[in-house]
């Protein structure tokens, strides 16, 4: 029985060394990162977008009216996807900013 409270106690003083430690540690480094992955979508989806773009003129000038119109529905959803990411990252460099404003560790 001793040993389990003994196991119990280390446990729970790990956990919360570890929670405190990441605490104290802020959230500005996974800001960071998560803004980067953002940019990073954010080049991929524009490329996509210029890519549709070019498509979907192609079909046009061509008569192509089926695949011009998937391509629009294509184009549609990837200006979709671009906007939410563009928010996500205002929202992020906005919670950044707003932490090291307040001097957040």
């Amino acid at each position: 029985m001793r040993k389990f409270r003994v196991v119990t106690m280390v446990l729970t003083l790990g956990t919360a060394l570890m929670s405190g430690g990441s605490m104290l540690a802020g959230d500005r480094y996974w800001d960071r990162q998560d803004i980067r992955r953002d940019e990073a979508a954010i080049s991929r989806l524009r490329s996509d977008i210029a890519h549709d773009r070019r498509r979907l003129d192609a079909d046009i000038r061509a008569g192509r009216r089926r695949e011009a119109a998937r391509d629009a529905d294509d184009l549609a959803r990837d200006e979709r996807m671009l906007d939410a990411r563009l928010r996500d990252v205002h929202h992020d460099r906005n919670d950044y900013w707003r932490d090291n404003y307040r001097g957040r560790y």
